[in-house]
């Protein structure tokens, strides 16, 4: 899979999951293929932290290194494949890759996600 170069081109995928949140963690965007992927429909997350779909273990983590990044502004996290995992709105969980974009525009920091099985990158 070719990865998008910005958070407006990511924003445009139909056929992969695709989140967006604000600078203060909280989703603003969960397009159809993260629904029926992931159980969690728009109007369960927008409003809400990122850290609904995350498993708990990761939540603090997280929150650390977002904070760290608004603060200084660097990331070695960004623009490459991680695999972290996903919590379905089950409650169940899966190792997935995320590839995570951020992009500052009128001063405020947004972010986009893949979020994809890594078996179908394979």
């Amino acid at each position: 899979m070719a990865y998008p170069k910005t958070v407006e081109a990511m924003l445009l995928l139909t056929d992969v999951p695709v989140v967006a949140i604000d600078q203060e963690s909280i989703f603003t965007f969960v397009n159809g293929a993260f629904e029926e992927e992931y159980g969690w429909t728009s109007e369960d997350l927008i409003g809400k932290p990122v850290t609904e779909i995350m498993p708990s273990h990761m939540r603090s983590g997280h929150n650390v290194g977002f904070a760290r990044f608004l603060t200084t502004e660097t990331s070695e996290l960004l623009g490459k494949p991680l695999p972290l995992s996903v919590r379905y709105k089950n409650g169940s969980e899966k190792l997935s890759d995320h590839f995570i974009l951020s992009e500052k525009k009128d001063g405020r920091w947004r972010f986009s996600a893949i979020i994809d099985y890594p078996e179908r990158n394979a």
